[in-house]
C-alpha cells in the first residue's frame, strides 16, 4: 500500500513539473515589457523579434474579477500572429490598487486603456496609428466606449457584451462574441448588432459588423476557448491584414493547467502527514440530519442576518473594502458560527499534527494551484492592501470550514465527495438567495460557478485526514487567499 501510495505521488510531482514546463513554453518566441502608467500595470506582449514599433496594438480588457492575466490566451494568439497586445489590471483589480469606481457603466474605466494605449506610444512598442480593442464583459463595456470615443480604433471586438449602446457608424469593424451557454451575454450581443445596422460590411472598409456564438461555453470559459481566440485573430487580419511572421499557434495552457492541478491533489492527498481524529473526536457523533440541519440552517441564517442588515443601511456590496468578496467574507463567518452553535459539539482543540497537516495542504493548494495558475488565470501573490486582508478572512472563513470538516469527517472517502456535493449545493442555493435578495450582489452570479471547482480542490487532499481542523485551517487559508486575490478592491 505504502509503495502504491509513493508512486501516485511520484506521478503527481510529474505531472505538476510537465505542467509548469508546458505552460512556459507558450511564451517561446514572445517579448513581454512591464510597464504603469497613471497608477495602472501594464503587460505588453509581441514577437521577439519584431516589437520596435511596426505592428499594429491590440488592447486587452479584462472582466469583472478578473485581470490581465486571464485575458493571456487572446494575447499569446494575438502575439504569436505578430501582434503588440497590451494587458492591463482595471483599478481595484489584480495588482492595481486603486479603488475600483462605483459605475462601471459610466465610462470611468476608460482610461486605463487610453493610459495603455499611451504608454505603448511612448515605449514606441507599436505602430499607435493602427489600432483595435478588445474586451470581456465589464471590459467589453471599455472597448466599445474606447472604439466610439476614439473613432481612429480600427477594430473593436466584444466578447460577452454588456450594455454599452453602439451605432450603426461607429465603433468600426464591431465583431460580437458570446457563449452558447451564457444566454443573457448572447442576447445583449444580438441587441449591440441591431444596434450596428446588422450583420455585413466589408473590414477592409472598416464597415464589417458580425456576431459568433460560440459553441459549448459560458461567460469564463469562452476566455480559453480556442475558437473564441481564432475568430478574434481572423477579424484583426481581415482588417489589418496577416502579419509577417505569423506562426500558428492554439492556447492549451488550461489544459495544462488543470494536469498540473491533478498532480498537485495526487501528491498532496498521497505524501503529505496524515493526521488522526483527537479522543473526544472519536466519541462524538451525531445524526446525519443533524449535521445535514446545522449547515442549510447556518447558511440560511448568514444570508437572512446580512440581508436584513442590508435593509437598515448596512452595504453588503463593499464590506471590508471589497466589491462582493467582502460580503462572502462575512457570510461564512456568520454561517460557520451559526453552524456551529446547531452543531452543539463538543469541539477539542487542533493537535500539532492536524495543525501542520493543515498547514501542508494549503502550502501544497497554495503552490500547486494558485502559483501554477499566476501566468493563466488571476494574479496569485497579494499586493499590500490585499495581503493585509488576509489573516481576518482566514479567521473568518475558518468557523464556516470547520463547520464542514465536523459535519463530514465522519465519512469515508466516498462519502466526503457526497458532502462536497452537498456542501456545493447548498452554497450555490443560497447565495442565490443572497442574489434575489439584494440585487446589487448580482456581479456573484458570474462567479458562482467557479465555487465547487475550489470545494473540490480543497476537498481531495483531505480525503485521507482524519478529524475536522485539517479541513477547516487548510480552507479557511486557502479559500480566504482565493477570495482576497480575485475581488476587486472598492
Amino acid at each position: 500500500m505504502k509503495t502504491r501510495r509513493w508512486l501516485i505521488g511520484i506521478l503527481g510531482l510529474f505531472l505538476v513539473f510537465l505542467s509548469i514546463w508546458q505552460i512556459q513554453s507558450a511564451a517561446r518566441g514572445l517579448k513581454f515589457v512591464r510597464a504603469s502608467s497613471e497608477g495602472v500595470p501594464m503587460l505588453f506582449i509581441g514577437p521577439a523579434e519584431a516589437m520596435e514599433g511596426s505592428r499594429p496594438l491590440v488592447l486587452v480588457g479584462h472582466g469583472f474579477a478578473g485581470s490581465g492575466t486571464v485575458m493571456r490566451g487572446f494575447a499569446y494568439t494575438f502575439a504569436h500572429a505578430g501582434y503588440v497586445v497590451a494587458l492591463w489590471d482595471f483599478h481595484g483589480h489584480g495588482s492595481n490598487p486603486n479603488p475600483m469606481p462605483a459605475n462601471i457603466l459610466s465610462g470611468s474605466l476608460v482610461p486605463a486603456a487610453e493610459a495603455a494605449l499611451a504608454e505603448a506610444q511612448r515605449l514606441g512598442l507599436a505602430d499607435t496609428r493602427r489600432v483595435a480593442i478588445l474586451g470581456h464583459s465589464m471590459g467589453s463595456g471599455v472597448a466599445l466606449t474606447f472604439g466610439q470615443q476614439h473613432p481612429e480604433t480600427a477594430a473593436t471586438i466584444a466578447v460577452s457584451p454588456i450594455g454599452t449602446s453602439v451605432t450603426p457608424e461607429l465603433p468600426h469593424n464591431l465583431l460580437l462574441m458570446a457563449g452558447s451557454l451564457e444566454p443573457n451575454f448572447a442576447s445583449s450581443a444580438e441587441k449591440r448588432l441591431a444596434e450596428a445596422g446588422g450583420s455585413g460590411g466589408d473590414p477592409a472598409k472598416g464597415t464589417g459588423r458580425k456576431l459568433v456564438i460560440v459553441k459549448n461555453v459560458e461567460h469564463i470559459s469562452i476566455l480559453f476557448s480556442a475558437q473564441a481566440h481564432n475568430t478574434a485573430l481572423e477579424w484583426l487580419d481581415a482588417t489589418f491584414g496577416s502579419q509577417p511572421g505569423a506562426a500558428p499557434y492554439t492556447d492549451r495552457r488550461i489544459i495544462w493547467f488543470g494536469l498540473g492541478i491533478l498532480g498537485t491533489l495526487l501528491a498532496s492527498a498521497t505524501l503529505l502527514p496524515r493526521a488522526a481524529m483527537t479522543a473526544p473526536e472519536r466519541g462524538m457523533t451525531r445524526p446525519l440530519w443533524w449535521r445535514s440541519l446545522a449547515l442549510v440552517g447556518g447558511a440560511l441564517i448568514a444570508t437572512l442576518v446580512l440581508w436584513a442588515a442590508g435593509l437598515v443601511g448596512l452595504n453588503l456590496s463593499s464590506l471590508l473594502g471589497l466589491r462582493v468578496g467582502g460580503y462572502l467574507i462575512f457570510w461564512f463567518a456568520l454561517a460557520g458560527i451559526a453552524g456551529l452553535l446547531l452543531l452543539r459539539g463538543r469541539l477539542s482543540l487542533p493537535s500539532r499534527r492536524e495543525i501542520l497537516s493543515g498547514l501542508l495542504i494549503f502550502a501544497a493548494l497554495w503552490l500547486g494551484v494558485g502559483l501554477l495558475g499566476d501566468v493563466v488565470w488571476l494574479p496569485w501573490l497579494l499586493i499590500p492592501k490585499r495581503l493585509a486582508l488576509w489573516p481576518l478572512g482566514s479567521l473568518a472563513v475558518l468557523p464556516w470550514c470547520l463547520v464542514v470538516g465536523e459535519a463530514s469527517r465522519q465519512a469515508s472517502g466516498w462519502g466526503r465527495l457526497g458532502w462536497w456535493l452537498f456542501h456545493s449545493v447548498l452554497l450555490f442555493a443560497t447565495l442565490t438567495l443572497a442574489i434575489r435578495l439584494t440585487p446589487e450582489l448580482g456581479f456573484l452570479a458570474l462567479i458562482l460557478p467557479v465555487f465547487p471547482i475550489v470545494l473540490f480542490l480543497q476537498t481531495i487532499p483531505n480525503l485521507p485526514q482524519k478529524g475536522a481542523w485539517p479541513f477547516a485551517l487548510s480552507g479557511a487559508l486557502f479559500v480566504s487567499w482565493m477570495l482576497l486575490a480575485v475581488f476587486p478592491l472598492q
